[in-house]
């Protein structure tokens, strides 16, 4: 018996860079961040598209969330799971058939830079609204 392989058959290389990317745009879409996957394989065009599309959706169903007071909540959580899913299986499915090789570096410069700009939103909204507020008292 030979150990060798066939003609036919070519041997597939070890890379987890679609998993990766397939894990990141699930966990970060779950919890409404969809994009960070793409952006992991490096397609920062696909990754930008999705997490504003994702926040535009995601106003238009706490719209419909509240004319409904709350009943559209049920297929709401049920509706983002799937698009995560779904999204982090069309990244996998991008850098298996470009043969991207991802970075991490990407992931975790969107994440500082979010997390600033956050950050200085949540400073300024609230930092206005004491202004406001302190300025009406006497």
């Amino acid at each position: 018996m030979s150990n060798q392989i066939p003609n036919n058959v070519v041997p597939s290389r070890s890379d987890s860079s679609d998993t990766i990317a397939m894990v990141l745009e699930i966990i970060f879409g779950i919890f409404g961040i969809l994009g960070m996957g793409w952006l992991y394989a490096g397609n920062i065009a696909i990754a930008i598209a999705a997490f504003v599309g994702f926040i535009i959706v995601a106003f238009i169903e706490l719209a419909i969330a509240t004319a409904t007071l709350g009943f559209a909540g049920c297929f709401i959580l049920p509706f983002n799971i799937a698009v995560a899913v779904i999204s982090g299986l069309k990244a996998r499915d991008y850098v298996r058939n470009t043969g991207a090789h991802g970075s991490i570096l990407y992931v975790i410069v969107a994440v500082v830079l979010g997390a600033i700009v956050l950050c200085g939103g949540l400073n300024l909204l609230f930092g206005g609204l004491s202004a406001l507020v302190g300025s009406s008292t006497y």
